[in-house]
């Protein structure tokens, strides 16, 4: 909930910030579903994510959007920077990274 404090302004009433920090849980348990059950071009599964996860100890996820010029790019930046998020993907021992995007996304994106 400290973490929550760097993801809304300062006068946003408590029920809405909570609403926030749901909203975001919310986001990562779809995503992890979307990963495991809507087949992709590259397809990842359960047992990927499971082997990422297996004796991990700790663990993260984040998820970034943009639109236009760079959008890729600045996409993974804000997944990997969530004020939500207190350690970085430095030391990361493994990985499960998920695109999703519309017909439009190239290959060199």
């Amino acid at each position: 909930n400290d973490r929550l404090l760097t993801a809304v302004a300062e006068n946003t009433p408590v029920t809405d910030a909570f609403r926030v920090a749901d909203d975001i849980l919310r986001q990562g348990v779809r995503g992890i579903s979307d990963i495991i059950t809507v087949p992709g071009l590259v397809n990842v599964d359960f047992a990927d994510v499971r082997a990422v996860m297996a004796n991990a100890g700790s663990s993260l996820m984040g998820m970034g959007t943009a639109s236009g010029k760079g959008r890729a790019r600045e996409a993974a930046i804000n997944a990997i920077s969530s004020p939500l998020l207190d350690i970085g993907i430095e030391r990361a021992t493994g990985i499960v990274w998920n695109i999703t995007g519309g017909p439009d996304l190239t290959l060199f994106e």
